[in-house]
């Protein structure tokens, strides 16, 4: 008995040909740290739709980082924008204490 060997690899994706990466370009180059994060955070949704409709994961998977996404991002900006000062505050403090040899 002659036994084929198939040499198939295995890619993940695809469906809408990567268009999620597409959103690279953008990341840091739209000046504002809230769509950078926003940005990055669409990205995934749309990578989880990519590979769900793929069928490299389940629909469940997609509907877990789009709900996520959603509570994110269309509600409590107060909250978000609170954290990106904290943030940029600390950042500041950390360059300063630096500067002075802290």
């Amino acid at each position: 008995m002659n036994k084929l060997k198939l040499n198939i690899q295995l890619f993940s994706g695809g469906s809408y040909d990567y268009a999620y990466n597409h959103l690279d370009i953008y990341y840091h180059n739209v000046y504002d740290e809230e769509l950078d994060l926003m940005i990055q955070n669409l990205r995934e949704v749309l990578h989880d739709l990519e590979w769900w409709q793929s069928g490299d994961i389940g629909e469940e998977d997609y509907r877990k980082t789009l709900n996520d996404f959603k509570k994110k991002w269309f509600g409590n900006r107060d909250e978000r924008l609170k954290e990106i000062i904290k943030n940029k505050c600390k950042e500041l403090e950390e360059h300063l204490l630096n500067m002075v040899g802290e």
